[in-house]
């Protein structure tokens, strides 16, 4: 079933210009900018959710740039009422792409047109844009392990799987934010294996038992996407694996980990949101 996604490492020189936007959006533009069949990847109601694309904001030394306002301490919070700096862009970054398997040629396409450059309007700017380098990278989760550790890199944001499982049929727009891991790989259970979501997230539920410094580790963030404020999380949390689990019950897990490694977690994967760094212990 892995088999089935790949995610690469991409490396681009970018032309100089400024901007506010959540840059998964520019990393969004410039894939569609290389090859217009993604703007239906990305656009097409062909392509319900969850897509069979996940992006990430663009990365320079190892961080996610992007307008934010962290929240590092418990108290009274409030949106920012105040609009972000703009942010610079020129030089060398890094993104990441992970896809379905549907997906490949197109993105082999796109991948050969951003080999020889691309420019295209941003904004009120006008930016080239072209490939340095890029890689595949394969999953790299220890399977005999105690401990889970999650790094939400870009911001994350939860869909509620219980809902699903009490069989809600309004569409709700709420999301979660407890680094909870039924609401934090609830997208990947449902994308690998729907037939048997209701069990694998009660076995997420009862098979990883959280840290009690989870609370300390996991951060809230402000960030500006669409002319707005709107909140996730960042920052990481450890689990515990319990003993003498059934090893079917853990090869399901690692499956679940393996697919959050390449696909992100959470909703708004396509826009950039849920990268992860999945480690085991």
């Amino acid at each position: 079933m892995i088999e089935m996604y790949k995610l690469y490492q991409i490396k681009v020189k970018l032309s100089k210009f400024k901007t506010i936007d959540y840059t998964g959006k520019l990393v969004k533009a410039i894939l569609i900018q290389a090859n217009d069949k993604m703007e239906e990847v990305f656009e097409s109601e062909k392509y319900p959710s969850p897509k069979p694309i996940r992006i990430t904001p663009i990365y320079k030394d190892n961080q996610p740039i992007y307008s934010k306002v962290i929240v590092k301490k418990f108290g009274k919070d409030k949106k920012p009422d105040f609009s972000p700096k703009e942010i610079e862009i020129n030089g060398e970054y890094t993104f990441y792409v992970g896809i379905k398997q549907e997906l490949y040629i197109e993105l082999q396409k796109t991948l050969t047109k951003l080999m020889s450059g691309i420019d295209f309007d941003y904004g009120s700017y006008r930016v080239s844009a072209k490939i340095t380098a890029f890689e595949e990278k394969e999953p790299t989760i220890n399977e005999n392990f105690h401990t889970l550790k999650i790094k939400f890199n870009s911001p994350s944001i939860f869909r509620d799987p219980f809902t699903r499982i009490a069989s809600i049929e309004r569409k709700t727009t709420e999301k979660r934010f407890l680094p909870f891991p039924p609401f934090i790989f609830s997208v990947n259970v449902y994308e690998i294996n729907r037939e048997i979501y209701k069990r694998n997230i009660i076995r997420l539920a009862y098979s990883l038992v959280e840290s009690h410094n989870n609370l300390n580790t996991v951060m809230k963030v402000w960030y500006y996407y669409d002319g707005d404020w709107l909140p996730g999380i960042i920052g990481y949390a450890k689990f515990y694996l319990k003993k003498d689990l059934p090893p079917f019950v853990i090869k399901n897990l690692i499956q679940i980990f393996k697919h959050a490694q390449i696909m992100g977690v959470g909703t708004g994967r396509a826009a950039g949101f849920g990268f992860a760094e999945i480690e085991t212990i």
